[in-house]
Order: structure tokens, then sequence, then C-alpha cells
């Protein structure tokens, strides 16, 4: 079976986006999940434009991994086992691609060969999300009061596994064309390998106003290569966007910065100042992509100093022991 995963923050954007990847072939079945309070899964199935199947179930360990070990790789199964050779997933909010494929191959490693991965995001709550401090639970994204995951950490890590990001607009939401075009330049930034493909839109990637529930044809995907999105989730690796950032008019963009001794702060501090100096562009950004290798330090105070050993959104710090540089992007 060839599964397409299709992985949110919430589940809105996911269906919205499962039935438009749906209708590029007729007949496809679209399986949708949700994880909610208690540990209740609940399961619905679409086939040929209506409801065929819900079921609810109770885990004893209601959690993402268990959903998709116990719930939907047997649903699967039984798909493939009545004549289906493609079908859309519609994971549960919050559950990472990475962990929904080792489930799937837990239960049956030669099963399922997986087409695509597809984050569907909305373009003008991108950036919002990104820097919610907040926890998937507290933000009602997940109903796991465990979850310490935020929403940032959660989007950075899918848009580096995926392949494709799918855009959707809400209809019960004012659409925002600087946002929209906001949020598309920062996919650029932090998802340069991604196939874009918008659907269900009412704005245009020019900005100009479609009418409401309008759907645009899906256009090709992207190819789901797990070595590859292994490699791009390593600590480490930054992905550069094919053009120069200084040429694509964008507020967000990366700028790489490398030294090969370990920087002090001061050090670091004029670094980073000469690598931008001169650089309006880069002053008109008010927040910033972020990878560091290394042991970076920062001063809180006389004498004092703090180390980075945690990760944070769009921040990654840990520790190299391969090598003593610095990176920073």
């Amino acid at each position: 079976m060839h599964p397409i995963l299709v992985t949110s923050l919430d589940g809105l954007s996911r269906n919205s986006a499962a039935f438009s990847l749906a209708g590029r072939s007729s007949g496809t079945p679209v399986v949708l999940h949700d994880l909610l309070d208690a540990g209740v899964v609940v399961r619905r199935v679409h086939g040929a434009d209506r409801l065929v199947e819900r079921e609810s179930m109770v885990l004893e360990h209601g959690c993402l991994s268990c959903t998709v070990r116990f719930d939907l790789a047997p649903m699967l199964l039984q798909l493939a086992e009545d004549g289906a050779t493609r079908v859309i997933v519609g994971l549960p909010p919050g559950t990472t691609a990475e962990d929904a494929i080792e489930g799937l191959r837990t239960v049956a490693p030669r099963a399922f060969t997986v087409d695509t991965i597809a984050l569907t995001v909305r373009l003008e709550d991108l950036e919002d999300q990104l820097w919610d401090h907040h926890t998937l639970f507290e933000s009602g994204y997940t109903a796991m009061p465990e979850d310490s995951r935020t929403p940032g950490e959660f989007l950075i890590g899918e848009f580096l596994f995926a392949d494709t990001v799918v855009t959707i607009t809400n209809d019960h939401l004012p659409s925002d064309p600087t946002l929209w075009d906001r949020g598309l330049h920062l996919i650029g930034e932090v998802a340069p390998h991604a196939t874009i493909v918008h659907v269900g839109g009412n704005v245009d990637p020019d900005g100009a106003a479609r009418p409401l529930g309008a759907r645009s044809a899906v256009t090709a995907l992207g190819m789901h290569d797990l070595a590859g999105a292994h490699a791009r989730s390593l600590p480490g690796t930054i992905l550069a966007p094919a053009t120069s950032p200084w040429s694509t008019g964008s507020p967000d963009r990366s700028i790489p910065n490398a030294s090969a001794p370990p920087l002090a702060p001061s050090r670091r501090a004029a670094a980073s100042s000469a690598g931008t100096s001169g650089s309006r562009e880069w002053t008109r950004a008010s927040r910033c992509t972020g990878w560091a290798r290394g042991s970076p330090s920062a001063p809180k105070g006389p004498g004092t100093r703090v180390r980075g050993t945690a990760s944070g959104v769009r921040v990654r710090t840990w520790p190299s022991p391969a090598t003593t540089s610095t990176t920073t992007s």
C-alpha cells in the first residue's frame, strides 16, 4: 500500500488538505484519526466523498504513537486486503510523520511504501505558531497534558522531515495577503527543499483575492525519501535556500556565519555584527532563523555565563564531540 501522510497542528487544516489531495485520484480513501481526552481515539474513513466508517476506541495508554500502532496500522492493513492501493492518512494533530512511519514499520515492515509526507499549514498563522511559547496541550493542539513540545518545535521538525508543504485557508477566518506572503517566505527559509502546494485558498500567490471556498487544482507532490528526511533532520544540518536571500525581498532570511575556533560571547557578537554589517535587509528582520553547533555561551551578568543545553523555537543547540567549530545560521 502507498499512503500519503498528512501531518498538521490542527484537525481542520489536516482535513482540508487530506480531502483536496484525495481529489487528485478518484476513489482514494481518506482515513482521519483524532486522539481525544482520556485516551479516546476516533477514526473516520471516507470514500467516494462520503463517510463510510466511524469508530472510537479507548487505548489503555492513550498516546499518539499507540494510536498509530494499535489503530491506524490495522486499519490500513484492512484497506489493503479490501483492494486499496493508495490512501490519504490524516494523522492526529501533533503526531510527527517520523513517529507514524516508525509505528507502521513496527507493525508491518514491508506492507507500506510512503509516497509523500505533507505538512499542512495556514500561512497567516505560521509565524505566530512558530513563536508560541505554550505547549501543544496548553495551546489546544493535543489532548495530552504531558506533551511538553511547543508548536514551533513540532513545526520545525516536520518542515525538515516532510517533502511537501500544503498551504490551506480557513473560510471562517479573514485572509491577510501580507501575512500570507510572509508565511510563504518563512517556508522558503526553513524548508527550501519542500514542494509547496496551495489548495483551497482565497488568496493567490500574488496576493489577489479569490472567492471563498474556491479550490485550485493540486499540483505534483514531493516524493518521500526516508534517508533524505533523516539527513535533513540531523543536528548540524543547515538547509540553505537555493536563491540568494538578498534577492527575494523577504524580511526573513538565513545567514550562515561560521568560525573555526570556539567563540567567546564577545567574539561571537563581533562576528555576528561583522557578518551583517552594512545590511539594512537584516536589520529590518524582526526575527531570525538560527541553528547553533558547538557549546555556545552567553553573558547573563557580571561573572556569569549561560551555556546552551536545550532546544528552542528555531534555535537548536547541542554539543558536538566530533568538532570544536561553532556554526550559526
